[in-house]
């Protein structure tokens, strides 16, 4: 059974009713229809420009455990994509990018930013490090064909990072 929630404004009621943006719960009294679902009255009152790129600490905090998910699950799919040859490299480069970098844009809440973006890619980096960096160490550069996929998906994770638009 679910816990049960009080409205930020109102703790004496109870709710099952949350702000879609922030996630605080809310009341009927307090509730906002809006054309992308209920929202606390602070909420309601921004422009959607207003509010992008504010993350709370709460999504910064998610944001960072996805992306320390992403860069550690992502030893093995880093591994693969390495390993694999031609044009379906290159496209499954995009395909993990565009998933951590999305898995991290939602953990945060949708608050496509920055850090957003910063988390996205250096979770990318991470995950492909393990095969970059020994090259670099002994003082060579790693070949071609692990620098484009690495550098391919980092760059989809960003962009979907900052909300893919």
């Amino acid at each position: 059974m679910a816990e049960t929630m009080h409205c930020y404004r109102h703790p004496k009621r109870e709710t099952r009713v949350s702000c879609a943006s922030c996630g605080r719960p809310i009341c009927t009294e307090c509730m906002r229809p809006t054309h992308v679902g209920i929202k606390c009255p602070e909420d309601a009152k921004l422009p959607r420009s207003a509010r992008t790129d504010a993350m709370k600490p709460s999504q910064v905090a998610m944001s960072l455990l996805a992306g320390l998910g992403v860069a550690l699950l992502g030893v093995p799919v880093a591994y693969v994509l390495l390993n694999l040859a031609g044009l379906l490299t290159f496209i499954l480069a995009v395909a993990a990018g565009y998933g951590a970098g999305t898995l991290v844009y939602r953990a945060g809440g949708r608050n496509g930013g920055p850090l957003a973006v910063g988390i996205s890619a250096f979770a990318v980096l991470i995950a492909f490090s393990p095969f970059l960096v020994p090259w670099l160490l002994a003082g060579a550069s790693p070949p071609i064909w692990q620098v484009i996929p690495t550098l391919i998906a980092t760059v989809a994770a960003g962009f979907a990072g900052r909300g893919g638009y």
